[in-house]
């Protein structure tokens, strides 16, 4: 058997480009004792991996060249010598940009098993009940904290994360403000999602647009991309406004040299707070998230939309979409 899979051959100048990958193929060794052979369902990328490509973004060093490109996979076992380990049964871990993957479990591509969600897709593993669920319910329960009749400005709201904080803020009596960077995208977060209203950020005036659609200041922020659009939303925020940093997708092209805000100082004037966390600290709320989220999607109160593309050879076009804002819904890659 043949295993095919991205290796990094070049790091990005500016944009990535598929050529900074090369797709190579390598015979899949014989099993030792203690080792699984998985065979990669779906694989997921997301925005940070440009970051983390150049500058090494949380890892705080750059992922090395030579390597298979990592990204977290849904896999079936296609063959084990590990106990406790079956063929025919699924797990997640960190599998690569890959065909197959051989793990002893622990070390050796850490996995764990897991099960399709009762009521829905498997995928659903990947995304809605996997860490991105968690992102959007801990940022909206520990630090938006939302009060109905709040006005919530959602960046990237109809991407994986911002789509969920969307919808619960809608459930909670918000009034939803989001942004996108497409008229499709827009029309999605009002008709499918819930919000009031949502502004292109490619074709309006988001400084305008705000100030009409939030003539009282922004209770809430979620931020999922930094840059300018930050810098906007602190010149508009309410008088004890909470402003939640998820993400940075304006920047991820930039490496260290970030924008940084201007306007930061209204959070002095308006006694506002601004707080960023990371979805890695909270492993120890993911049973809880899931179970909220799980029933919320079960009874119709929330949904999702995915964006899949079929084949290992789609693994950087997928990045190269998400970099770019061309997907529309949670990005992900079918394999097998």
């Amino acid at each position: 058997m043949v295993n095919r899979k991205w290796v990094l051959v070049a790091r990005p100048e500016t944009e990535i480009e598929e050529s900074n990958f090369e797709l190579k193929e390598e015979p899949i060794p014989a099993l030792e004792e203690g080792q699984i052979l998985l065979r990669n369902r779906y694989i997921g990328v997301n925005p940070p991996m440009r970051m983390a490509l150049v500058s090494g973004g949380v890892a705080g060093k750059p992922f090395p060249l030579g390597r298979t490109m990592y990204g977290s996979g849904l896999a079936e076992i296609v063959d084990s010598r590990k106990p406790g380990f079956s063929v025919g049964e699924l797990v997640m871990g960190d599998l690569g940009w890959q065909e197959y993957a051989v793990s002893d479990v622990v070390r050796q591509r850490r996995i764990e098993k897991v099960n399709k969600p009762a009521g829905l897709s498997e995928t659903a593993l990947m995304h809605v009940m996997g860490g991105s669920g968690v992102t959007a319910y801990v940022g909206m329960t520990d630090y938006c904290k939302p009060r109905p009749g709040d006005t919530l400005v959602v960046s990237t709201a109809a991407g994986t994360v911002g789509s969920l904080v969307v919808q619960l803020g809608t459930l909670q009596g918000c009034r939803v403000i989001g942004i996108a960077g497409s008229d499709e995208k827009c029309s999605h977060i009002v008709n499918n999602l819930g919000a009031a209203s949502a502004i292109n950020y490619k074709k309006q005036n988001v400084e305008k647009e705000l100030r009409e659609h939030c003539p009282n200041g922004i209770n809430i922020y979620f931020d999922n991309v930094g840059g300018e659009i930050l810098d906007i939303v602190l010149g508009q925020i309410a008088y004890g406004a909470r402003v939640v940093l998820c993400g940075g997708t304006s920047q991820y092209n930039n490496d260290l040299d970030w924008y940084g805000p201007k306007n930061y100082f209204n959070l002095v004037y308006k006694q506002a707070e601004m707080h960023g966390y990371y979805v890695q600290n909270f492993k120890h709320r993911y049973e809880e998230a899931h179970s909220v989220l799980g029933e919320m999607f079960r009874d119709g109160r929330m949904s999702y939309n995915e964006d899949i593309l079929d084949g290992i050879e789609s693994m950087p076009l997928q990045l190269i979409r998400i970099l770019k804002g061309e997907n529309f819904g949670i990005p992900l890659v079918r394999i097998s």
